[in-house]
């Protein structure tokens, strides 16, 4: 008996296993952030009495129980199970139907899902690109990986390595920065992040572009002094609002001491360009200016003050040239040595202008023959062949010029001699003159007296034996010959100088 009760026990068991069924009616195989309720819908068919219902979730190796209770053939069930952190991952749901003992009467298993804590994103800028000093408005929509936006939290807003936070609101936010006047030019990155209350975070960025606006132009030189001949080496900068080398060209033009215009090329901006001087480059302060639309700029240097000479030989010629560049006034000395070691110097006068050149003939300074020649000092390489000199040896023609100056000075004393005797004439004549004056008045003062004496004569009536005694009477006696010749000789030519 006890055999067949166990018999019909064991057939019952099998029949509810084998006829026990559960159906899955309602789940959505889909991403959930932390905090959202998963629904897990279905009903129970073909069980005798009492069953119980285990659901437990799959998460990677992690399986947890989260839902147990008793159903009965026809129950329904409806579960709802919040997605927690521990679930983070792909996911399924086991469902478990088992009698009292605890056995197994029917399994099934749902679709699978994911959980994530990982929130998208959405954001914007009002403008492409901006000014400095102007405004640029950063919005957007917070939405969870279903797409549903993100009901309450915050987002953190970081531009040039500042934070600023905003609110959410139905998951929507929006900020407006203003931007400093001196914001760097180019792309600029806004980098977005965003938390809700559940934990669940994303991450975001929107990018504009920040305008150069050309604020000045800035002028870079190698050296703030130079020679002639020398390498400038200069930049053009156009800077912005930032400070940053504007990219395009500008206009730079040379003046020299004097205003006049060197050169004018067109530059590219941050790229260095020379300017070669030439070797007569002007001594004094240059200007380099340069021009941006606007803006302008100009940039001084000094080109320092040289003196030089070259010096030239070809053939019986000598030429020297001002390589300096400034006037050139010093005397020259040139030295000549022929081969008998006689040594002439030749000394010219110069004034010349920068890169001007003088010739010397030297046929014309010194005898024919072969020399070496030396200018201040400098040997110049080779030798120079001098052939028919106009003035034949140089010696002759220093003892022709002595002699012209002793004749030049003797001239000159008989020029002086003459003058003398001429003047020594004139003043004998004014002697001579004086006496006879002084003899009539000597003669009219007697006529007087007589006239006294007598009272009755007239001078008309005098005798003329009287007036001859009188003339004679104060009439001096004449030199003679010798003493005339001694007073001659007495009355040196330098008395006409007296």
């Amino acid at each position: 008996m006890k055999k067949i009760v166990l018999l019909l026990f064991i057939a019952v068991l099998f029949s509810n296993i084998a006829n026990a069924e559960i159906e899955i009616t309602g789940f959505e195989s889909e991403k959930y952030n932390l905090g959202d309720s998963i629904e897990l819908e279905g009903y129970i068919r073909d069980i005798e009495g009492f069953a119980t219902l285990e659901i437990n979730s799959n998460c990677g190796n992690v399986s947890k129980m989260v839902h147990l209770s008793t159903v009965k053939d026809g129950d329904e069930f409806d579960v709802t199970v919040p997605a927690k952190e521990s679930m983070l991952g792909g996911c399924n749901f086991k469902i478990n139907l088992k009698d009292d003992e605890t056995n197994v009467l029917e399994t099934s298993d749902s679709e699978s899902f994911s959980v994530t804590k990982e929130l998208r994103v959405e954001g914007e800028t009002n403008v492409l690109s901006q000014k400095p000093g102007e405004q640029v408005i950063v919005k957007g929509v917070i939405r969870k990986e279903n797409g549903i936006r993100v009901e309450s939290g915050s987002v953190a807003l970081t531009l040039n390595n500042k934070v600023y936070a905003s609110g959410l609101s139905n998951g929507a936010f929006s900020y407006t920065f203003n931007l400093p006047s001196d914001i760097g030019s180019g792309i600029r990155t806004v980098e977005i992040k965003a938390r809700d209350l559940e934990g669940n975070e994303g991450r975001g960025n929107v990018e504009f572009k920040v305008l150069s606006v050309p604020e000045g132009l800035g002028i870079e030189l190698d050296k703030d002094s130079y020679k002639p001949k020398d390498r400038v080496l200069a930049t053009v900068y156009l800077n912005d609002q930032s400070g940053k080398n504007i990219e395009g060209s500008s206009t730079v033009q040379l003046e020299d001491p004097e205003g006049n215009e060197e050169l004018s090329r067109v530059a590219d901006n941050g790229n260095d360009f020379e300017i070669f001087l030439s070797s007569v480059a002007l001594p004094g302060t240059w200007i380099l200016e340069a021009q941006n639309n606007d803006l302008k700029i100009d940039k001084k240097f000094y080109v320092e003050e040289v003196k030089d000479k070259e010096v030239r030989l070809e053939g019986d010629k000598l030429s020297i040239i001002n390589t300096g560049n400034v006037k050139f006034e010093d005397p020259i000395q040139i030295d000549l040595v022929n081969e008998n070691g006689e040594e002439y110097t030749v000394i010219k006068k110069t004034s010349l202008k920068p890169n001007q050149t003088i010739v010397v003939d030297l046929k014309g300074e010194v005898p024919g023959g072969a020399y070496d020649v030396s200018v201040g000092g400098s040997l110049i390489t080779g030798n120079v062949v001098v052939e028919g000199s106009s003035l034949g040896n140089l010696k002759n023609s220093v003892n022709i010029g002595y002699f012209a100056l002793i004749f030049v000075f003797l001239f000159l004393i008989f020029v002086v001699i003459s003058k003398g005797k001429k003047r020594l004439s004139r003043r004998q004549e004014a002697r001579k003159k004086g006496k006879e004056i002084l003899s009539q008045e000597a003669i009219n003062k007697v006529i007087e007296k007589q006239k006294e004496k007598e009272g009755k004569k007239d001078e008309k009536e005098i005798k003329k034996s009287d007036i001859d005694f009188l003339v004679n009477k104060v009439k001096p006696k004449e030199e003679s010959e010798e003493k005339k010749e001694d007073s001659s000789s007495k009355n040196n030519f330098f008395d006409i100088f007296n």
